[in-house]
């Protein structure tokens, strides 16, 4: 019984951090780099990352969110659900959520 909740806990694992978004019914995208949004913070807040790579937050808290970045914004981001963004110019983008303003990141892209 300890092996079955071992591999099921192992699955789990591998499913909710595995870098895959769907940003439309059938159409998948990979991510270079992951948000995650919990306790009313994104984690990491800042990170560097290369034009024309892409960012993927995910919420994993009850309570929705939002991401607005470089003149895009998610929709209502609930438990589980996630949301990509690819930067193809170099600069600093600040993010905030939408729903909590207090909550703030940024994205350096080289």
């Amino acid at each position: 019984m300890k092996q079955l909740f071992a591999i099921l806990g192992l699955l789990l694992l591998v499913a909710c951090t595995a870098p895959v978004v769907e940003k439309a019914p059938g159409v998948l995208e990979s991510a270079d780099h992951i948000v995650t949004i919990n306790k009313f913070k994104f984690s990491p807040s800042s990170i560097t990352i290369k034009a024309g790579e892409t960012v993927l937050w995910k919420n994993q808290e009850s309570v929705s969110h939002t991401v607005a970045v470089d003149g895009a914004e998610s929709n209502e981001l609930f438990e589980g659900d996630t949301w990509s963004h690819t930067f193809t110019t170099a600069g600093t983008f600040d993010y905030v959520c939408g729903i909590h303003p207090s909550m703030t990141g940024s994205v350096m892209v080289e």
